[in-house]
């Protein structure tokens, strides 16, 4: 008996309708059937296809690992699904650097005020040292005598002139900041209701999730689309917001039920939702998202 086939019957031995088992795994109706059907081409990658099983028979009251373990062979392979790119990523939010005009033209203007000094202090000795006295103008004598200096005085007073040196500008110290964490748009499939996000210049993946209401939600940590750490599993409700993970995968996989009642934040940055949910036409209320901390 086939995977699918085997769900089926476990659903109908409990009485439980298709829409039963939608209403509790938040997973849409048509991935439901394609699984009964054991037909993998409509669910987006292996990791997705095993995810929604495991959900699926919990509801039915059967083993999710051990169905996948004994029906290996009728599952897809784990091959990472490439997105086609659909929309151009958020500009980054990158930190503002760089130091405030005014002290940068502070030490321009003391280089200034302290040429100007030099300048009126040499013009100011000059003037006193040349300039004749008074009495001399008065002397009834047309023959002014007029006394050179002696050539000590001369050279002193040529050593006592400073040169005129331009001071060096101290040079501005570099401050290297660090990278900000960038959270940008890879892809979004609004057929599958699927949304993937990537993560820069950060060496981990930090979640907070805060819940105005109550919504389900599976946080599942991944590599390279294999799933590794279920972190959360359950609903997501105001008494037990937020919900803090330190992720230690490289990619995290979030099943929103009422995305509208959830609000991420991904290492500071605040996810925003590409497919906004439609409250009026129920569009995109249920929805998945795939975050991947990009590493150089």
């Amino acid at each position: 008996m086939e995977l699918g086939e085997k769900l089926r019957e476990a659903r109908l031995e409990k009485d439980l309708a298709i829409e039963d088992i939608k209403n509790e795994t938040k997973i849409q109706k048509r991935y439901l059937e394609s699984i009964e059907q054991n037909d993998w081409s409509s669910i987006p990658g292996s990791f997705y296809v095993r995810a929604f099983i495991r959900e699926y028979a919990a509801v039915v009251g059967l083993d999710g690992d051990s169905l996948l373990e004994e029906h290996a062979n009728e599952l897809p392979s784990t091959v990472d699904t490439q997105y086609e790119y659909v929309a151009p990523s958020r500009a980054s939010r990158h930190a503002s650097s760089g130091s405030s005009p005014i002290f940068k033209f502070l030490p321009k203007l003391l280089v200034v005020i302290l040429v100007i000094a030099i300048a009126f202090g040499i013009y100011y000795g000059i003037i006193s040292l040349f300039e004749p006295n008074s009495s001399d103008d008065e002397s009834p004598n047309n023959n002014d005598i007029v006394t050179a200096p002696d050539e000590d005085e001369e050279e002193n007073n040529t050593e006592e002139e400073p040169q005129e040196e331009t001071p060096e500008e101290p040079e501005s110290e570099e401050t290297e900041e660090e990278p900000v964490p960038t959270l940008e748009v890879v892809s979004s499939d609004e057929n599958q209701a699927l949304t993937h996000y990537q993560l820069t210049n950060a060496d981990h993946l930090n979640l907070v999730i805060e819940s105005s209401g109550k919504s389900w939600l599976d946080v599942d940590g991944a590599n390279q689309g294999q799933k590794e750490t279920n972190y959360f599993s359950g609903f997501a409700e105001t008494g037990n917001s937020p919900l803090e993970y330190s992720i230690e995968e490289s990619q995290v996989l979030l099943n929103i039920g009422r995305a509208q009642d959830l609000t991420i934040t991904v290492n500071g940055n605040t996810l925003e939702y590409t497919l906004v949910p439609n409250l009026d036409t129920g569009q995109y209320i249920s929805q998945d998202i795939l975050i991947e901390l990009k590493t150089e």
